[in-house]
């Protein structure tokens, strides 16, 4: 495996946990907090890096279903990160309160678009 794809791997794997503890932590919470979002932004970070380390490796853009459904979860952690800045900056509360529930459709949909390049990349190793 190249080193570089080998390094996108383990910073997916990062992206992974940073963003799970900050979507189970509000998720348990009920109340979005300025350190879910600290920590969000740490793993929507690591994706991106993660993403632009396996393009490199890659030589560019490889349309799979795993990558299509990659690029569409990223855009939604995007999306996603930049409304909880919004409704803390705003203080909405009503929103913080209801925030944890889209976290989990979100984070679900990034975690499937994991396991597919985790299997993807196990099958092209046997």
């Amino acid at each position: 495996m190249p080193t570089l794809l080998l390094y996108g791997v383990y910073l997916f794997t990062l992206a992974l946990v940073f963003y799970s503890i900050s979507v189970w932590a509000n998720w348990f919470s009920k109340q979005l907090k300025l350190w879910h979002i600290y920590i969000f932004l740490v793993g929507l970070f690591l994706d991106y890096l993660a993403t632009i380390l396996t393009y490199i490796s890659l030589g560019g853009l490889v349309f799979t279903l795993h990558a299509i459904v990659g690029f569409i979860s990223i855009f939604l952690m995007t999306i996603h990160v930049s409304w909880a800045i919004y409704i803390y900056v705003k203080k909405e509360e009503k929103a913080k309160l209801n925030f944890h529930k889209i976290s989990l459709i979100i984070w679900s949909f990034w975690v499937l678009s994991y396991l597919s390049g985790a299997i993807s990349g196990m099958v092209k190793l046997v």
